[in-house]
């Protein structure tokens, strides 16, 4: 079941996101020693890694226990602006105690099909796992329904056995790396973040609509916490 709560504009949004952050980075270290996340691109989740990374948070974070991964990546160079761990880097954590060993990047300057077979074994390697359990997924949402890069109408979303796979996306002339969807439902929490009047309809689509994947991808995650400003 996915739960919905709005924010009057975007900065509140990041902020009670960056809490949520810190709640469940907190329980889960409690419980377990460590924290693994999988990061997003995009503006919207970036005025929460911003914030992360002011005096406020960071004391507040053991951020020694914390992994880092990325639900998905666009096939540029790893020190492109478009590059979403490049980002997160500079805005989050370069500025930060993370220790390097805890940063897993999707190696892009392989092949797309490399990039995906070398960071499906990297996660399953950490993991100990098939079948592993990410504490934490950020995702959001384009205006034409798709997130991560699980783009309408495109082989990936047919993807029931790997975890990460290639996908060349047509109406953006791009190759990217991306999460899958059983690979993201078997995560203990999924956070959008979703700004923008624009996105209105379509999210009320995705959540209130007919269920039509292939067309709106992001109907494909299952109880998820949605913060919405719209």
């Amino acid at each position: 079941m996915n739960k919905v709560t709005h924010f009057d504009n975007a900065d509140l949004l990041a902020k009670a996101a960056a809490e949520y952050f810190i709640k469940l980075a907190e329980e889960a270290i409690k419980l377990k020693g460590k924290f693994t996340v999988a990061l997003s691109g995009g503006n919207t989740p970036a005025a929460m890694y911003k914030l992360l990374s002011t005096d406020f948070y960071i004391n507040r974070i053991n951020w020694k226990s914390i992994y880092f991964f990325w639900g998905d990546e666009r096939c540029v160079a790893l020190n492109d602006k478009n590059n979403n761990s490049y980002n997160a880097k500079n805005i989050l954590l370069n500025k930060v105690a993370v220790p390097k060993k805890n940063i897993f990047i999707i190696p892009v300057d392989e092949s797309p099909v490399n990039a995906a077979i070398y960071y499906e074994a990297t996660i399953k390697i950490f993991f100990k796992t098939d079948k592993p359990v990410f504490d934490l997924i950020l995702l959001g949402m384009g205006d034409n329904g798709h997130t991560a890069s699980l783009f309408p109408n495109t082989t990936i979303l047919q993807e029931a056995k790997a975890l990460v796979k290639e996908v060349h996306v047509d109406e953006i002339k791009m190759d990217r790396i991306s999460f899958t969807a059983p690979l993201i439902n078997n995560a203990k929490h999924i956070l959008f973040l979703v700004t923008g009047k624009e996105k209105q309809q379509m999210l009320k689509t995705i959540l209130e609509g007919k269920y039509e994947p292939e067309k709106f991808p992001a109907q494909m995650i299952k109880n998820a916490e949605w913060f919405v400003s719209l």
